[in-house]
């Protein structure tokens, strides 16, 4: 039986700054395996350490917030969730057998405690020599463990992008394997500061851009948003095709968000960060230090000095590893729009075939 859940619609332009943080932080990665030990050891004492253990700061939500996310246990048809029942089944993998796992979040706004409107997993396989690239949609709908506001005695349903809000990555480590059975300890945040400074350092980015999306992006040298009263006579409307663009107009093509839906989105936040990485694998020594000096003000992760360390010493290994980033979660096909008050949010409708396909698709050698 169906039943009905209300939510409150989302604040106007909580979700501005979509794509500049995680491609901050994959510019970061990528330099840290690519850019050797002396250059990350002599500027390690910018990023913004938290311990693996650290609690996270008491969060005060405001009213509209709580009821925002405040969705009912019986939203959706009790029958898609009898299958999410079997997903406890699913052995929870982590890292070992020659596959690191990290994950990549990108806060919205100034702050480290606000929700991670981009979330990315950065998958290294060993074994096959590649690094892959899974975004998982911030609308999702997952249990929260131990987060029980409605004292029902049953973990909270919500966003997926509420995790780290509420919690950090303590809950959203917690979320992950709960609801996706991947155990991953390490992660960078970034806001949204650097982005433009990183792609302008590594001398921008080609992008192949559709007629649509030209319409979105300013010309060169122009600081120009979509929906500013000019803006249609200061994008290039031109045609498609590819066109190299600074850090500015990437960071609208990131943000496309009024074209198509989040999956496209995603995919564009992919093939920046693709283009970052592959960049970095051509540059020099100096170029790499004005990326790192750029970025690392701007990082929050509670990877260890050694563990950085470490991705540094593997550089000459990671240069000659192919990129994949088409893969996101949910799959094609895989899941259902619900719309509350003018709210959307996106349900697994095979949560088990959702995380044995995402399994697969990472561990398989």
């Amino acid at each position: 039986m169906k039943r009905k859940g209300t939510v409150s619609k989302s604040p106007k332009g909580r979700r501005k700054w979509l794509a500049i943080m995680t491609s901050s932080a994959m510019a970061l990665l990528a330099v840290l395996c690519i850019g050797g030990g002396t250059l990350i050891w002599t500027t390690l004492g910018q990023i913004k350490f938290i311990g693996t253990e650290a609690s996270w700061p008491e969060v005060s939500l405001s009213p509209e917030e709580e009821e925002e996310y405040q969705l009912s246990e019986d939203l959706f048809d009790d029958s898609v969730y009898e299958n999410a029942k079997t997903v406890a089944e699913i052995p929870v993998k982590g890292n070992g057998n020659g596959i690191t796992n990290i994950m990549l979040l990108g806060i919205d706004g100034n702050s480290y405690t606000s929700r991670s409107d981009v979330n990315m997993i950065l998958s290294i396989n060993d074994n096959t020599k590649t690094i892959k690239l899974v975004s998982l949609l911030r609308d999702t709908y997952v249990s929260l463990p131990g987060r029980d506001k409605n004292g029902d005695g049953r973990d909270d349903w919500n966003k997926l992008n509420a995790a780290y809000r509420f919690g950090g990555f303590s809950l959203q480590s917690a979320m992950l394997e709960q609801n996706f059975r991947l155990k991953i300890d390490q992660f960078i945040a970034v806001n949204f500061e650097a982005f433009p400074k990183v792609v302008d350092i590594m001398g921008g980015v080609d992008i192949e851009l559709t007629k649509a999306e030209l319409s979105q992006v300013p010309k060169a040298g122009v600081k120009a948003e979509p929906g500013a009263p000019n803006f249609a006579s200061l994008s290039y409307l031109g045609k498609a095709g590819t066109y190299h663009l600074d850090g500015y107009q990437a960071l609208q093509y990131a943000r496309i968000r009024h074209l198509d839906n989040d999956f496209k989105r995603t995919q564009r936040q992919r093939i920046v960060v693709e283009q970052l990485m592959e960049k970095a694998k051509t540059m020099s020594f100096a170029g790499l230090t004005g990326v790192v000096t750029s970025v690392l003000p701007h990082i929050y992760t509670n990877m260890s000095t050694d563990e950085l360390m470490s991705y540094a010493a593997s550089s000459l290994k990671y240069k000659n590893y192919s990129i994949e980033i088409q893969y996101h979660v949910p799959q094609p096909k895989q899941y259902a729009y619900k719309t509350i008050n003018a709210s959307d949010f996106v349900v697994l409708t095979d949560p088990k075939a959702s995380v044995t396909a995402l399994h697969q698709y990472m561990y398989d050698a």
